[in-house]
């Protein structure tokens, strides 16, 4: 096993990064390095105590090759995120999604970096019968899950022809602190609560989705970083629990304290239907196990959105 004392966790300016630099913190006697290109990200979620912060594109080799030099393993959250900016612009994707995903893997292995865990998605797999699990055959809706389907393809490669450790987390919907500026359903939700705005959910609010704190999403990714014998391994990252939108939007507004009114417009295109997983399989190879219920991450996550109010 790679001792690791330094860790690059790319896109770590923005929400799952910011939560995971304070969970390696907190939890490892490891040094953290970021690096963000602050498009989506926020310099000011990770302040000069927490991490090295280096602001600039981890696609630019010069940059990345950088920020590679002396880590012992790379977590990679940098992406063009987001199902229908893809469907926009597809070829802006394919280079933030899959080409980034590529250039980072290939840099690690120039280096020596064999630890590398790629942040994946539910995407990947697209328009399956729930819930999700690492056998099905994937059939990607959007762009954005093709993109996530090629960078889980180049970790298994990776592994399988360069011997690295790499592991490819489908994250299902996360959420948490420090996402106010995401535009999916807890951050929206929880901010029209707060502005006594309407919750507006698009389709008839039956479509479901797996939730996630991040505390336990971050918990996952550390398992990954220090498991050994799991290169080329994809694992579902959830709770196994499904909610529909219209019950999520519910449970927001008991959180909020709030009894907002909740409209209805035409679904969006690329969004696939239902969606949740099974996580036998991480609970099995890496001990993981989800310990935020969603009422209890929602009052949290709430709290923190008061708290951060004039930011917002």
């Amino acid at each position: 096993m790679t001792e690791i004392e330094s860790v690059l966790v790319t896109g770590g300016c923005g929400f799952v990064g910011a939560n995971l630099v304070r969970f390696l913190r907190e939890r490892t006697p490891w040094s953290v390095r970021v690096v963000d290109d602050l498009r989506a990200g926020d310099r000011s979620h990770v302040d000069d105590g927490l991490a090295d912060v280096r602001v600039g594109n981890v696609a630019e080799p010069s940059i990345l090759d950088d920020c590679l030099e002396g880590v012992d393993a790379v977590v990679h959250l940098a992406s063009q995120t987001g199902v229908a900016p893809s469907v926009e612009d597809p070829e802006r994707d394919f280079v933030g999604n899959a080409a980034t995903t590529f250039r980072t893997l290939e840099g690690c292995r120039r280096r020596g970096i064999d630890r590398f865990v790629f942040a994946s998605s539910g995407a990947a797999v697209g328009d399956v019968p729930p819930p999700i699990h690492e056998d099905l055959v994937p059939r990607p809706l959007s762009p954005y899950g093709a993109g996530k389907l090629v960078g889980e393809a180049y970790c298994q490669a990776f592994a399988g022809s360069f011997g690295m450790q790499t592991v490819a987390l489908r994250f299902s919907n996360v959420y948490g602190p420090w996402s106010a500026h995401k535009k999916n359903a807890v951050p929206n939700f929880i901010k029209r609560c707060l502005k006594d705005e309407p919750i507006v959910i698009y389709g008839d609010g039956t479509k479901s989705r797996d939730f996630i704190y991040a505390d336990d999403l971050c918990d996952a990714i550390h398992r990954s970083l220090t498991a050994d014998g799991i290169g080329g391994e994809i694992f579902q990252l959830a709770t196994g629990v499904e909610t529909s939108v219209l019950d999520l939007a519910k449970l927001v507004q008991h959180a909020v304290g709030s009894s907002n009114e909740v409209q209805f417009e035409a679904g969006l295109p690329g969004e696939v239907a239902q969606s949740w997983a099974d996580i036998s399989k991480v609970r099995r190879v890496l001990g993981f196990e989800p310990h935020v219920p969603l009422a209890e991450g929602l009052a949290t996550t709430a709290e923190w959105y008061r708290a951060h109010w004039q930011g917002l």
